[in-house]
């Protein structure tokens, strides 16, 4: 959840609101405003800011500002160590290259968004994101891997900005591909589909029931009431359909009015198909043609197959037989296109089941050499990287540290304290360490820091920033057993003419004259 900050959250999430019913341009100036008052600083708010600009540029059709704003947002989300934005952003980043044709390289695109989805631990960021990944899934007519990620959203009802409208978004998304499906599947013109047919609208219509109550119980107002009943009465197979008509009718009207063009043309489409079933032959074309007026040219293409396959379905039933042959023709191209769906469908889930392998593999690895108290390399890393070392012929330094008083800290305050200081120590090093320093637990009290190819200065000066950074440490610590924190630190170096194998012996040695130093002084 984003924390609030002098009001920045409750604007993020206005402008939000704003962008997503109807009026992405008054939510852009404000968020242009908000990001020049935060600066540049990376920071939760700024991630959510860039975030819901991308997401306001994407309502207007302006690919361009909704690419600039999810890089940025990918940007801040890896300062910030927060994948929960990463994953949303590069999901919207997979729906605008969708959207404007370019494409990209969506299955890559996918894999990390996934990947990103699994690190975080926010429930509302991994709540947009699976309603983000979904919608990219939606749009790649992968409906097997869509659905379940709109569940996931309206399962949990999580929201990083707490919207009140949240909900029932992920209701109507639910709706609407199960919708979607159903028609692809209708398309296709096999009887042996019917039964999976009859069930996608049934649950559409179960979602679109349960987003018109959410809707109805959070007071929504404008768009959402007008979306609710929509989708509601479209995937209605069982209502009246001269009453569905008059629903439609007004949807689409009043949805024309607000702006959104896209869902005017999809109840457009709906009210087409209702006039046709009461034989309103005249009042179906025509319906049919606006819906096709309003489609907007950056619509999506499974909205777009919608309102034309409609037209075309409309004139072959008033008697064009150039309709009739056009639908002969499009059920061809459907089963084509199915075809090439399942092929997508199978490339995707083999591409996330090999990352998914690659990071149990990675996380296995890692396991085999993590000491799991400090979360510091243990003695299996520490031979490896000295092996590596012997066999390179490279320069190593390495630094050998022992935790002074853990054995009064255990006796004294219990074993749980002790390990309480391990741990610290672990991050201590880690901290002061390069990255690709080596830091590991060589067993009980004793840790070892390997450098790579140090200058003669390296491994004196860590020395002292590790003593200096345990010792304040100690000074500013309120629990007993961070005040008795010291560490016997000895440092040796192959620069120094010392044989690689003989550095961990001889770092060994100069940290335990150093502790008896210590002692003799403190006699």
């Amino acid at each position: 959840m984003v924390r609030e900050t002098s009001g920045v959250t409750t604007r993020i999430a206005a402008a939000m609101t704003r962008a997503q019913s109807g009026n992405p341009a008054e939510a852009a100036l404000e968020l242009n405003a908000l990001l020049a008052e935060l600066g540049p600083e990376p920071t939760h708010e700024r991630a959510a800011a860039e975030y819901v600009r991308a997401v306001a540029a994407h309502h207007a059709t302006d690919s361009v500002e909704a690419l600039d704003a999810v890089d940025s947002c990918i940007r801040v989300a890896r300062a910030i160590d927060e994948p929960g934005w990463e994953a949303n952003a590069i999901a919207l980043r997979i729906v605008t290259l969708i959207r404007t044709g370019e494409g990209g390289d969506s299955v890559a695109d996918l894999v990390a968004a996934e990947n990103a989805l699994s690190r975080t631990r926010d429930l509302g960021l991994a709540g947009w994101a699976h309603t983000g990944l979904g919608y990219a899934y939606d749009l790649l007519r992968l409906y097997e891997l869509c659905i379940p990620h709109f569940e996931l959203a309206a399962e949990g009802d999580h929201d990083p900005l707490g919207l009140p409208e949240a909900p029932a978004i992920n209701r109507l998304n639910l709706a609407e591909s199960n919708l979607r499906w159903a028609h692809e599947l209708e398309r296709l013109g096999d009887t042996s589909y019917d039964e999976e047919i009859k069930e996608r609208r049934r649950a559409a219509h179960r979602w679109a029931g349960e987003a018109v109550e959410v809707i109805l119980a959070a007071d929504l107002l404008g768009y959402w009431p007008m979306a609710g009943r929509m989708w509601l009465a479209a995937s209605n197979d069982s209502a009246d359909a001269g009453e569905a008509a008059v629903i439609l009718k007004d949807c689409r009207d009043q949805l024309a009015k607000l702006g959104d063009l896209e869902l005017a043309a999809i109840a457009g489409a709906y009210l087409a198909k209702a006039y046709l079933e009461c034989d309103r032959i005249g009042e179906a074309m025509d319906a049919a043609d606006r819906a096709a007026s309003d489609l907007p040219p950056t619509s999506d293409p499974p909205v777009e197959a919608l309102v034309r396959h409609t037209a075309v379905q409309i004139s072959a039933e008033a008697g064009d037989t150039g309709a009739s042959s056009g639908l002969q023709y499009a059920r061809a191209i459907s089963r084509g296109w199915w075809a090439e769906r399942l092929r997508g469908l199978y490339a995707v889930r083999s591409a996330l089941a090999n990352h998914e392998l690659s990071i149990r593999h990675d996380a296995e690895w890692r396991a085999a050499r993590e000491d799991p108290l400090t979360g510091v390399g243990n003695r299996r890393a520490l031979d490896e990287r000295m092996s590596v070392a012997q066999d390179s012929g490279r320069s190593i330094a390495v630094i050998a540290i022992d935790v002074d008083n853990l054995k009064v800290i255990n006796d004294s305050y219990g074993h749980a304290s002790g390990d309480e200081v391990l741990r610290r120590v672990g991050t201590l090093l880690t901290e002061q360490c390069r990255a690709e320093d080596v830091v590991a637990r060589a067993g009980g009290d004793e840790f070892v820091v390997v450098l790579d190819n140090p200058d003669e200065r390296g491994a004196p000066e860590l020395v002292e920033r590790i003593k200096s950074a345990a010792d304040r440490e100690a000074e500013r610590a309120e629990e007993p057993w961070f005040a008795l924190l010291r560490l016997s630190v000895g440092q040796a170096s192959s620069t120094d003419g010392t044989a690689v194998a003989e550095l961990l012996k001889e770092a060994d040695r100069r940290m335990y004259a150093e502790k008896r130093r210590r002692r003799r002084a403190a006699q």
